[in-house]
């Protein structure tokens, strides 16, 4: 997405209420536990765009209580979009984040939203299953081809053994503590550099949209409760997701089913 498509599509109300509309018909159909405004289409243009008023108040300005209750809700709700429906909210900034009168997440401004294809939600929901069982082996051999970080014939003999030390030690082990983790890849800074330089690495477009979402939801999740660990939170559903995917198989073989009885935070 480069800067002028953002904005454009920022500026333009009418693609807002579209997006809008469709995210609160899919979030109705599975029955997410979120508020989304309806839209007024006859009182909508380009320029202006008509909604529901909701009260209420950033969830970032909520007691920390409600905070840890309901970021899980937001992680699943975030994950839903991106192994599930295709299209995610790439703009959840605190500002677009509230907590309704009732104590139901709310999710407003539509403007930036992205899609993702079936193949790439299905790799994604994979490889979200083998980062936290360990796999390595598929996550890097499979999972980063299907998702276009690396070259589908790329031979990764010399690569597993790096990356697994930098998922391991640069994620994993440092959890969701920024602190721990800067500290972390600071540690791991040269088997980073080498990555970066040594092997032909690209990102796909959608992907800093992912990171920059799930980091301001993190950032939110840790003024509320300084232990949240984001891979633990994101379990239940990436497993749930799994099922449906590929079948309890898949869970079998990966691992995963071991990791159901690890500590997850409750809603």
């Amino acid at each position: 997405y480069t800067t002028r498509r953002v904005i454009t599509m920022e500026l333009d109300y009418e693609n807002e209420a579209a997006n809008q509309i469709r995210f609160k018909t899919e979030f109705e159909k599975r029955r997410c536990n979120v508020t989304v405004p309806s839209v007024f289409k006859e009182y909508t243009t380009r320029r202006v765009i008509t909604m529901e008023w909701i009260d209420g108040t950033k969830l970032v300005d909520a007691p920390k209580e409600q905070i840890q209750k309901l970021i899980p809700v937001g992680v699943e709700l975030f994950l839903t979009q991106l192994l599930d429906i295709g299209a995610f909210h790439a703009d959840p900034h605190p500002a677009n984040l509230y907590v309704t009168n009732e104590g139901q997440l709310c999710l407003l401004d539509f403007g930036l939203c992205a899609e993702i294809d079936e193949r790439s939600r299905n790799a994604m929901t994979a490889a979200i299953v083998n980062l936290l069982s360990g796999d390595f082996h598929s996550l890097i051999e499979k999972d980063a081809k299907e998702l276009g970080f690396l070259d589908e014939g790329m031979d990764v003999t010399e690569l597993k053994p790096i990356l697994t030390k930098i998922l391991t030690e640069g994620l994993l082990e440092a959890g969701s503590n920024l602190h721990d983790r800067k500290r972390k890849l600071m540690d791991i800074s040269n088997e980073l550099n080498e990555v970066f330089f040594r092997y032909p690495f690209s990102v796909p477009p959608f992907f800093a949209l992912i990171t920059r979402g799930l980091g301001l939801l993190e950032g939110i999740a840790l003024s509320g409760d300084p232990d949240f660990d984001i891979f633990q939170a994101s379990l239940p559903y990436a497993r749930k997701r799994a099922i449906e995917i590929f079948g309890s198989n898949f869970l079998a073989k990966s691992g995963l089913r071991k990791l159901q009885r690890r500590p997850t935070i409750e809603g």
